[in-house]
C-alpha cells in the first residue's frame, strides 16, 4: 500500500521534467499565449522556469497587462484606476530581463499623465536594442508624441505607429534598420513624413493609412518592395525613386462620415442634410478642399494624381486599387476623362495580376479598367470586385454595346490573360456582364473564369439563371475555359 503514492509521486515527476526539458523557444511560445501577470507567475514553479519569462523574446502591454481589478468600467477605451501602480508593474518587468527585448507591443494611453516614465521606459528598450516596436493608442482623441528614444535608435527592424504625432528631430541618427514601416492615423507634417521615409533606406514595406495634416506625400525607397496606402481625403502621392517597387495596393476610400470628428463645421452640416436643397455630396466635396484652416491641399486633382501615381510604377507585379463611390464623384466632378492607356514608356510591363474594387459599374471605373489593360501587355490575372452603388442620381447608366469592342485593343486579353475572377454584389442590371462576355469572346488563352454574386440578384433566381445561361452559351476564344458561376454570401466578398 506505501508503494502506490510513490508511483503516483514518481509519475507526476516524470511530466514535470518531461515539460522541464522543453526547449526555451517551444515555452516561451506557451508563455506568449497568456497574460502577462500569469505568465510572471510561472518564475515560481521551478528553477527550469525561473528564467523562462525573464528571458521572453516579446512582450504586449496594455491596461489589462496586470492587475484586471484596477481597470475601470467606464465605456470607452480600457484605463486603469492606478496608473502609477500600473506604470511601477511594467518597470519591474522590464528590470527582470535577462536578455532584450526583441518585441514590443504597447498601449500608450496608459501614459497620459506620466510623461517622463514614457520617456524612460522607450530609452530603455531603445539601448537594449528592440527589433520590433509597436506603438497603439486605443484612444483617438489623445494624440501623444513619439518619444525621441525612437529616432536614434538603430536597432528597431519594424516600426508601427498607430493614432500619435510624429514629430521628426533635426538631428536624425537612428532608423537605419528598419525594414517595415506603418503609419496609422498618425500626425504627421510633409516634411516630416518625408525625412522618415527618405532616413528609412533599407525599408522593405511600407504602410500608410490615413495619416493626418499630412497634404503630400513623398516617397524615395532604394530598397522598396510593397507600398500600402489607404486615404480617406485627397492627398498627393509622390514616387521619386522606387526601383524595386513589386507589390502596390492603394485604397482612396474616402469615408465623409470619418471627417465628423475633425470638422465641426461639416459636421453641423451634415446633421442638417435633411434640411437642405444643396447636395450631399456636394457638401462632402466642399469639405475635402481644404481643412478647418481653410487651406487647399496640393495636388487635390484627383484624376492627374492617380494618372501621376500609375506612371511610376512601371516595374509592379501585382497591383491593387480599391475606390469608394465618393471617390468616384470626386473624379466626375472634375470631368476628367481618363486616357484609353498610359504613355508607351510608362506600361506596366511587369504586372502580372491586377485587382480592381469600386462600387458600382460605372463609366469612369470601366475607362479606368481599358486604361489599366491597355497598359499592362503581360498581365496573366484580373480580378475585379463591383460594389453596390449609392442612390438613384448616382446609379450608372447603360454602357455601348461595343463599348469594350472600340476600348480595348489589348494584348494582355488577346495572348496573356488566363485567370478572370469577378465578385458583383448588388446587382443592377446586365451591364456587370458585358466584360465578363467580352474576355470569354477575345481572351484566347483563358484557362479559368469565376463569377460570384450576391444581393439584388440573389433574390432572382430566374434572372440569374437566364444571365448564367447566356454567359455559358458565349462563343469562347480558349476552347478549355473552366466556368464558374453562383452566388456568394455577402461576408465572403472580396476575400
Amino acid at each position: 500500500m506505501a508503494s502506490e503514492p510513490t508511483l503516483a509521486n514518481n509519475h507526476g515527476a516524470e511530466e514535470e521534467d518531461f515539460i522541464s526539458r522543453l526547449p526555451d523557444p517551444i515555452l516561451h511560445i506557451i508563455l506568449s499565449k497568456l497574460v502577462i501577470r500569469d505568465a510572471a507567475v510561472t518564475t515560481a514553479l521551478s528553477k527550469r522556469w525561473a528564467p523562462v519569462f525573464t528571458t521572453l523574446p516579446s512582450l504586449k502591454i496594455n491596461a489589462k497587462s496586470f492587475n484586471p481589478r484596477d481597470v475601470l468600467a467606464y465605456p470607452g477605451p480600457p484605463s486603469v484606476e492606478n496608473p502609477y501602480k500600473w506604470i511601477y508593474a511594467l518597470c519591474s518587468v522590464l528590470d527582470s530581463r535577462k536578455t532584450p527585448i526583441q518585441k514590443f507591443e504597447i498601449d500608450v494611453e496608459i501614459f497620459r499623465l506620466y510623461h517622463r516614465e514614457f520617456y524612460v521606459v522607450f530609452r530603455e528598450l531603445c539601448i537594449a536594442g528592440v527589433e520590433e516596436l509597436l506603438i497603439f493608442n486605443d484612444h483617438p482623441r489623445r494624440i501623444y508624441r513619439i518619444p525621441s528614444p525612437v529616432f536614434w535608435c538603430n536597432t528597431i527592424v519594424n516600426l508601427e505607429l498607430t493614432n500619435c504625432e510624429l514629430v521628426v528631430p533635426s538631428k536624425l541618427i537612428g532608423l537605419l534598420s528598419v525594414k517595415s514601416l506603418m503609419l496609422c492615423h498618425v500626425t504627421v507634417a510633409d516634411n516630416d513624413l518625408k525625412r522618415i521615409i527618405l532616413r528609412c533606406n533599407a525599408m522593405e514595406k511600407l504602410v500608410i493609412i490615413d495619416c493626418h495634416k499630412v497634404q503630400n506625400i513623398v516617397i524615395r525607397g532604394p530598397s522598396l518592395l510593397e507600398l500600402v496606402i489607404s486615404l480617406q481625403r485627397p492627398v498627393g502621392i509622390s514616387l521619386k525613386s522606387v526601383p524595386q517597387l513589386a507589390f502596390v495596393e492603394v485604397s482612396l476610400i474616402y469615408d465623409f462620415d470619418s471627417w465628423i470628428n475633425y470638422h465641426a463645421s461639416f459636421e453641423e452640416r451634415y446633421a442638417a442634410r435633411e434640411d437642405s436643397d444643396e447636395d450631399f455630396f456636394s457638401l462632402s466635396l466642399r469639405d475635402f478642399s481644404g481643412r478647418d484652416s481653410g487651406k487647399t491641399f496640393e495636388g487635390t486633382n484627383a484624376a492627374a494624381n492617380l494618372m501621376a501615381f500609375l506612371n511610376r510604377i512601371r516595374g509592379v507585379k501585382d497591383l491593387r486599387l480599391n475606390f469608394s463611390n465618393e471617390y468616384r464623384v470626386i473624379l466626375s466632378k472634375e470631368g476628367i476623362a481618363l486616357p484609353t492607356s498610359l504613355s508607351p514608356k510608362c506600361y506596366l510591363v511587369e504586372l502580372k495580376k491586377l485587382r480592381l474594387s469600386w462600387p458600382s459599374n460605372y463609366h469612369t471605373f470601366n475607362s479606368m479598367v481599358s486604361c489599366l489593360l491597355n497598359s499592362s501587355p503581360h498581365l496573366t490575372e484580373i480580378i475585379i470586385c463591383v460594389g453596390s452603388s449609392y442612390g438613384n442620381k448616382y446609379r450608372r447608366f447603360a454602357l455601348e454595346l461595343d463599348f469594350w469592342d472600340k476600348q480595348l485593343p489589348a494584348e494582355c486579353v488577346k495572348h496573356h490573360v488566363t485567370s478572370a475572377t469577378f465578385y458583383l454584389k448588388d446587382y443592377i442590371s446586365e451591364d456587370c456582364f458585358c466584360f465578363p462576355k467580352f474576355l470569354l469572346l477575345n481572351a484566347r488563352n483563358l484557362k479559368n473564369m469565376s463569377i460570384f454574386y450576391t444581393g439584388k440578384l440573389m433574390d432572382k433566381p430566374e434572372t440569374a439563371e437566364k444571365i448564367k445561361h447566356e454567359v455559358l452559351a458565349v462563343q469562347k476564344a480558349s476552347t478549355d475555359v473552366e466556368m464558374t458561376i453562383k452566388p456568394i454570401l455577402c461576408r465572403y466578398m472580396y476575400t
